[in-house]
Order: C-alpha cells, then structure tokens, then sequence
C-alpha cells in the first residue's frame, strides 16, 4: 500500500512532505496505533483545523494532504527555500542552530540563575510595599482574626 501511494504521489507529480514526527510527513499523525487506519490527515484552512481523514499508511495520508490547495502551496513553498539554500522553516518554539551543540544568544534581560544567587534588580525596577493589618476581634463573634487590606 505504501509504495502504491508513492507511485501515485510521482504519477500525479505531488511531493510528500517530510516532517520529523512520528508519522514522517507534514500533516499526519499517528493518532490511533493498533487501528486499521492509524493514521489521520489534516491541514489548515480558514484558520480552523480541518479533518481529511483516517488512512492505513502514512504515505497514504500524506498523499491525501499533498492533493489539497494548502499541501501544494507548501510543497512550493519547500522548493523555494531549497532552491535558495534556506533552511526549512521551524515548528513554532523551535530554534535552529547552524552549528550543532551551539547555545542561542539568550534575550537582553535574561539571566541564569544560580541556586543560592539572587540576580540584582535591574535600575528601572519598582518596589511596592504592601503591609497586612490584622485585627482580633471582641471574644463572643468568630474567633478567626479578620484581615484588611491596607491602602
């Protein structure tokens, strides 16, 4: 079945998207292991989440995505960046590193802390002072204290 959905992807000149999930290809997911169709396709329309359907390969799946408008313009988009030497884009909260085993720059204001070291404050910083009155009240009504909020 797989090579039947790779052959039919390359007759219909469709590329399927590599991905690194556990599926291997943009817009699938192995959403019920064990099942006869384990596989779910899905891709983005509208801005809402759209459901293509269950398939027994993921190839399958990815060929179903590869057919739609939106599985084409991003195959387009994919040949683009390669053609230009870009790097494929990352999922959101990824990052990439040219050099591997590189740390990223860390953000103005960032800071590592260390177990025992408070950071200093930085100089814009505010400090707000709140105070907690708490008053007892007379014996005969609840006995919990009541609290205030100062102002």
């Amino acid at each position: 079945m797989a090579t039947g959905a790779l052959q039919q992807a390359q007759a219909e000149k469709l590329t399927l998207l590599v991905a690194e999930n556990k599926s291997g290809y943009c817009g699938v997911n192995l959403a019920k292991p064990g099942q006869l169709k384990p596989y779910q396709a899905r891709v983005w329309r509208g801005g809402k989440k759209v459901h293509l359907g269950s398939f027994a390969t993921a190839e399958e799946a990815a060929l179903c995505v590869a057919r739609t408008p939106e599985g084409q313009a991003a195959a387009r988009r994919a040949a683009v960046a390669e053609s230009q030497g870009a790097l494929p884009a990352a999922p959101s909260g990824a990052s990439l590193n040219k050099e591997e085993g590189t740390v990223p720059p860390m953000p103005p204001g960032a800071f590592v802390k260390e177990e025992g070291v408070v950071p200093p404050m930085p100089s814009d910083a505010l400090i707000v002072k709140v105070e907690v009155v708490v008053k007892e009240e007379e014996e005969g009504s609840d006995s919990r204290p009541k609290r205030q909020r100062a102002k």
